[in-house]
């Protein structure tokens, strides 16, 4: 005898003699009941974990404490950055900051 799964869509004896005799329409419609399921437990999941952000100003501060950066290589660091990333100039929360993956 198999093992439960502690975690996951586990098929109960039950279960699988009800789909067993499902038609086609019924068969689908129970597999987009459990694909709507797993989807809707991934995505609760990923929004379930509060995404930590910071803001450009809060960045550029961080570096301006670090030992030896001044003004010239601040700026050169926040150029960099904004050649890699785009403008950080507006204080705004950008998709990716929010935790969307693009």
């Amino acid at each position: 005898m198999a093992k439960k799964q502690k975690t996951g869509y586990t098929t109960t004896r039950e279960v699988y003699k009800t789909v067993k005799k499902y038609d086609h329409q019924q068969f689908d419609e129970f597999c987009t009941r459990v694909y709507t399921s797993g989807f809707n437990d991934g995505k609760t999941s990923v929004t379930e974990k509060p995404i930590k952000s910071i803001t450009d100003e809060q960045l550029m501060e961080v570096i301006g404490e670090v030992k030896g950066v001044g003004p010239a290589l601040k700026g050169k660091i926040k150029e960099a950055i904004e050649a890699k990333f785009g403008s950080i100039g507006n204080g705004k929360k950008t998709d990716k900051q929010e935790g969307t993956i693009s």
